[in-house]
């Protein structure tokens, strides 16, 4: 089953089932430590399953006394309802007040970047520009690297067949898979992309490119993982035809393994090609990744502590040229300062977005009181729901250390706090109390 199905089966849970859940998970706090553990463990793995690496929960607002005063922002170009809709999904409708939890060996995983020394910010609008889907173009999309791709794999040029996948939501596709050899290549296109993901889904599912496996060894740093995979980097830039100038590495840790990262992902990109890339986890351009799986998935899965060789290559592309036709400079707004975002924070006038309801009011209670970390972000969803245009709002990110997960990890908690002036908070939070009922 698909990771957005069992979170759209999460969030559909009858609130009877949760309301039984939590009083099971009250009971157990009165047995012993070793009881609660191996229930706690099983009630995540049944409730939560996609949601081990970034489970989102809920944040309560801070029963503290004399809370610093929240600033009113009258001309604010936003409401804190608009806000909120960035991170409403649409099967979810709460949205604010929640973190997310973390797991990391070292805060230095967390990738806490440099804080703008800007007073105004820019705002942006994302205008979505579909294109008609168009099997020629596909077809050549895959005929550009389908020679070089299955000579490197010392496979037969295959032949394959596009077909239109049709959807309720009417986000319709092109698809074709192409087996080349023991490989698996998924090739599709939607109205904004072409891409493709190539793998191997029997055996060590290892990939092997001109004769060289594709692997890293998860103890080295980021640059000498960056600098081991030179040549596999040049043979993936030959066979798309394509060349970037930047590379990053993000690694993703877990709360249960014990071998180190569960996923890395490198990116091949050019961080010159628009200024968001910079500050997001994934390019908004053209980009290559290469994504490392450490977890045990089918049989001859091979998990380590060291060498990671479970791997999948993807290419996507853009049909539309990214520029500002599609990513707009709306405004630019006055930055709050830190302390007038602490000041939101301590209150509880967070954001974020659950995917579990269950995870949500089962969650304990998280103070951010003397956070450790705070980071700066650009997060873009639908205003209007229509998916066709969307904002983006930079918000401080707050990172709080609340202890160790089973495999030593630490915890971190992360929430949300808009950067830019915003009005309604008081009339909006209040509004929403009868969502989260552990506040």
């Amino acid at each position: 089953m698909k990771k957005i199905e069992w979170n759209e089966g999460l969030n559909h849970i009858a609130p009877d089932l949760v309301e039984k859940y939590v009083k099971q998970k009250d009971k157990l706090r009165q047995n012993n430590r070793k009881q609660k553990g191996v229930w706690l463990r099983f009630g995540a793995i049944a409730a939560c399953f996609v949601l081990v690496l970034s489970a989102v929960i809920a944040v309560p607002m801070l029963q503290k006394a004399n809370l610093p005063d929240v600033p009113t922002w009258d001309t604010a170009q936003y409401s804190a309802d608009k806000i909120a809709n960035l991170f409403t999904k649409y099967y979810d409708g709460v949205s604010t007040n929640a973190y997310t939890k973390i797991y990391v060996p070292d805060s230095k995983y967390l990738y806490i970047g440099n804080m703008p020394d800007d007073e105004y910010l820019k705002l942006y609008q994302h205008t979505q520009i579909d294109k008609e889907l168009n099997e020629v173009e596909l077809k050549a999309f895959i005929d550009a690297f389908l020679p070089k791709l299955a000579e490197s794999l010392d496979a037969p040029i295959p032949q394959y067949s596009i077909k239109e996948n049709n959807y309720s939501t009417g986000n319709n596709t092109l698809s074709a898979r192409v087996d080349i050899g023991s490989y698996y290549l998924s090739a599709s296109q939607n109205p904004q992309k072409n891409s493709v993901g190539l793998s191997k889904l029997e055996g060590n599912r290892q990939i092997v490119i001109d004769g060289e496996t594709i692997q890293i060894d998860q103890r080295l740093s980021d640059e000498e993982i960056l600098d081991s995979i030179h040549s596999i980097k040049n043979k993936l830039f030959k066979i798309f035809g394509v060349s970037f100038s930047n590379a990053k590495v993000i690694r993703s840790f877990g709360s249960y393994t014990e071998h180190g990262a569960e996923h890395v992902y490198i990116y091949f990109y050019d961080e010159s090609a628009h200024e968001l890339n910079s500050s997001q986890p994934r390019p908004i351009t053209d980009y290559i990744y290469i994504s490392f799986d450490n977890f045990s998935n089918y049989s001859g899965d091979i998990v380590s502590d060291s060498i990671l060789t479970v791997s999948s290559v993807h290419y996507s592309k853009n049909r539309n040229d990214i520029g500002d036709s599609q990513y707009d400079v709306i405004a630019n707004a006055k930055k709050i300062s830190i302390s007038e975002a602490e000041a939101l924070l301590y209150n509880g006038y967070v954001f974020g977005g659950h995917s579990c309801p269950i995870c949500m009011r089962a969650q304990d209670k998280v103070s951010f009181e003397n956070y450790d970390f705070v980071d700066m972000e650009y997060v873009f969803g639908d205003y209007d729901k229509t998916g066709k245009a969307t904002k983006g709002i930079p918000f401080y990110v707050f990172y709080k250390n609340i202890g160790k997960s089973e495999n030593g990890n630490t915890i971190y908690a992360m929430t949300y706090v808009p950067a830019v002036q915003v009005s309604g908070y008081k009339e909006y939070f209040e509004s929403q109390k009868d969502n989260h009922k552990n506040n």
